[in-house]
């Protein structure tokens, strides 16, 4: 199915089930308390972003509340020969990153500004955004994912090119271009696992379109939340890492897949290596990573700073989890991958620790990773030899 933005840059709304969807709308008119849940469910959807998206499990109150108020207080930890340093702080919430064609490092605050970055100051590049969480740059424009929405900054004017995305547990996540100048963007699904009555037919996939936002189509589906995306340097293959629900214990995991279009990743049903229902025809994820360690900001490593063995390999912030164990995540990873005769073949290590909350890794000019930290508002500068 080919989905089109109407003239005004407008999302067409999804058909409705009818018989289901009418059911599910009396049974909320009939049960105040369910909608009192619903409006309280929605408010912490607008309050947090996507990766904080927060279970109703009986087990979720305490893990929340410990995922808050724990801290990381030693210092971060890399390999022996690289250093890191405090590239900028006092940020609010950082979700994510991009390199701009000045060589400054932009970086969007859950506050709705995004800032640009020297390493010596911050200053506010565009604002009044509804918790923006994807950046990156194509053609001297600065593309920006918020809240049901994707614009673009140029020559200091905004335009909204795409609204009416959904949003509720989760929205709309990172942007990336590809080889072949198209617009990649993550959207999340509205629910935990697909507990909501009618599934809308543009959530919980990777979504394309061109570069003005029109001819908005589903490229890959079954995803929960795809939070990062990133193109291979040599073969333009697009890659993006995916959440798991947050139901504690339930050993679902977070997930590295190479997408390809028309492909079916098996949420809600099937997971990991073909668990779960429903599992023909779905593609299996690439790489896992520990359950409820939500995988996010993702990066190929282009750079010249680091020693050659890490060249295309991909670094990972693993946010952590707020339903569930306060110290699963926090941490970056690298996962070194290998061209196969059927594709890839993935293998994962931890990289760096000691974070709070990492959201987004970035290569900058200098060949060094830049990892922005949610939960201390600052931004980290990795580099060999330093």
């Amino acid at each position: 199915m080919r989905l089109r933005n109407r003239p005004n840059g407008q999302v067409p709304p999804a058909r409705p089930c009818v018989i289901v969807c009418l059911m599910s709308r009396v049974v909320r008119v009939l049960l105040p308390w369910l909608a009192v849940l619903a409006f309280g469910y929605l408010c912490l959807g607008l309050l947090i972003p996507n990766t904080l998206a927060l279970s109703l499990d009986p087990n979720f109150i305490t893990g929340f509340a410990r995922g808050l108020f724990i801290r990381n207080t030693g210092s971060i930890r890399v390999p022996d020969g690289f250093g890191v340093a405090v590239f900028a702080q006092g940020l609010y919430h950082p979700t994510a990153l991009a390199l701009g064609p000045d060589g400054l490092l932009y970086a969007a605050q859950l506050s709705g500004e995004i800032v640009a970055l020297d390493g010596a100051t911050s200053k506010v590049y565009a604002a009044g955004f509804s918790a923006p969480l994807g950046l990156t740059w194509h053609d001297g424009a600065l593309y920006v994912s918020s809240r049901n929405t994707v614009s673009v900054l140029e020559n200091g004017v905004r335009r909204d090119i795409i609204t009416g995305l959904p949003a509720s547990r989760h929205q709309t996540d990172h942007l990336q271009f590809g080889r072949d100048g198209r617009l990649y963007i993550g959207q999340g699904s509205r629910s935990d696992h697909g507990e909501l009555v009618c599934i809308a037919p543009l959530e919980g996939t990777v979504l394309v379109a061109d570069a003005r936002g029109s001819n908005l189509r589903v490229f890959a589906r079954g995803l929960r939340n795809p939070y990062g995306l990133a193109v291979h340097p040599e073969t333009g293959d697009l890659f993006a890492t995916d959440n798991g629900k947050d139901v504690p214990g339930d050993g679902v995991p977070d997930e590295l897949n190479r997408m390809v279009d028309g492909g079916n990743y098996g949420w809600p049903d099937c997971y990991g290596q073909g668990k779960g229902a429903n599992c023909a025809g779905t593609i299996f994820p690439l790489a896992e990573f520990q359950e409820h360690s939500s995988a996010d900001g993702m990066a190929f490593y282009t750079g010249s700073n680091f020693p050659a063995d890490y060249r295309d390999n991909i670094f990972v912030a693993l946010y952590g989890s707020n339903s569930g164990d306060p110290y699963v995540g926090r941490r970056v990873e690298r996962v070194v991958l290998e061209q196969t005769a059927t594709g890839y073949r993935a293998s994962v290590s931890t990289f760096a620790t000691g974070f709070d909350h990492p959201l987004d890794v970035v290569v900058g000019q200098d060949g060094a990773l830049y990892v922005a930290d949610f939960g201390s508002g600052r931004v980290y500068r990795i580099a060999w030899g330093s």
